[in-house]
């Protein structure tokens, strides 16, 4: 006869399988909500800087009142914001200009550290 020593008891590795089945293992952690995209209109403090999101994805980035690049742009969300990418036609291959987006509030935002505040939806 061949006896297997066991280093876990077989009631303790009985035990962890029925609270796994049970789910008792799933501690109810809530996560964290994605931020969403930032649509409406968004100015700095001396209004040079505007970037313009829509709900339909079209947006543009405008300097002095003059639009510096338009297209379409596509949002990947994180926590406290997420990365804001502007696709624009080009000759050979579209551009895209990727910013940095964190909302300080729901009417505040920084992109790429410099502050925008939002002035219409």
């Amino acid at each position: 006869m061949i006896i297997v020593s066991r280093s876990v008891p077989l009631r303790i590795l009985c035990l962890a399988f029925a609270l796994l089945m049970l789910g008792v293992t799933n501690t109810g952690v809530a996560k964290a909500q994605n931020a969403p995209a930032p649509i409406g209109t968004w100015n700095t403090v001396n209004n040079v800087n505007t970037l313009v999101v829509e709900q339909n994805g079209t947006c543009g980035f405008l300097v002095q009142g003059k639009a510096k690049w338009s297209g379409k742009c596509t949002w990947q969300a994180s926590a406290r914001g997420g990365i804001l990418t502007l696709t624009y036609p080009m000759p050979l291959k579209p551009g895209q200009i990727r910013w940095s987006v964190v909302y300080t509030n729901q009417t505040n935002i920084t992109l790429d550290g410099e502050a925008f505040h939002k002035t219409g939806n």
